[in-house]
């Protein structure tokens, strides 16, 4: 596996790595994004953090935000399942902003990326609610996957502000002990939602776990997932590698 970019600053070395037409975003050796130009799919966690779209109608999820762009793993299949109208993510690390612009070059004309913290920006914003909030906000200088920000009361209570009447919010956990010690296990404090489920995969320990306003079934995802060209080839050869629980 090739280094192709490497920097290092404030005790934290950034590399991406070329592996065939794959590219992998690493900080002091955790892996951070993937890419690979002609698949949508990763068969990791990233895989994980956009599949809750296909749980509704994905033709409804016109406002797009993303918390923790990290090298963009994201936008490609956003784009590609969803065509929003508008895509906006926040990112604090200007080096993972870096790669998403100009090393994995998944940013395109009308793409909003904003290099700040996310929870200020979420605190100043007062336009329109996202369809869909992907809240990704892991810490590049661990040595190993954990949360950047607490998924306390007052921030969850901050980021189902910002979520519209019919969309879906998904959050991400190092691993499922850790979401449930957290406010956005308690049912009270989440009565605002329809459904909930846990998104897993063989590859990692993470949680994901997605909130959604309206109703919702996961055999309605698989069954978008298969009616797909791509997706569904994927599905068939086990490259989509997803296991989706309901927690209601």
């Amino acid at each position: 596996m090739a280094v192709i970019w490497e920097r290092e600053e404030a005790g934290v070395r950034y590399e991406v790595r070329r592996h065939g037409a794959r590219l992998r975003l690493f900080a002091n050796g955790v892996q951070h994004s993937e890419f690979h130009p002609k698949r949508l799919v990763t068969g990791s966690v990233w895989d994980l953090l956009w599949l809750p779209a296909l749980l509704g109608e994905p033709e409804r999820l016109k406002r797009v935000l993303i918390l923790g762009l990290g090298g963009g793993s994201l936008i490609p299949p956003l784009r590609a399942l969803l065509a929003p109208e508008r895509l906006v993510a926040v990112e604090l690390d200007r080096h993972h902003l870096a790669v998403a612009r100009e090393v994995f070059s998944v940013v395109r004309p009308g793409e909003q990326t904003v290099l700040g913290d996310a929870v200020a920006w979420l605190k100043a914003y007062d336009g329109e609610p996202f369809d869909l909030i992907i809240e990704d906000l892991f810490a590049p200088h661990n040595d190993q996957v954990s949360r950047a920000v607490e998924a306390d009361r007052e921030w969850v209570t901050l980021l189902q502000r910002h979520v519209s009447d019919h969309g879906t919010l998904v959050m991400n956990f190092g691993d499922y002990p850790e979401y449930r010690q957290s406010h956005a296990a308690d049912a009270a404090r989440m009565a605002g939602w329809s459904s909930r489920f846990r998104l897993s995969c063989q590859d990692c320990h993470n949680a994901v776990i997605a909130f959604t306003r309206q109703p919702a079934r996961s055999i309605h995802l698989r069954r978008r997932l298969e009616k797909h060209p791509d997706l569904g080839k994927a599905l068939r050869k086990g490259k989509l590698d997803y296991h989706i629980r309901q927690l209601d």
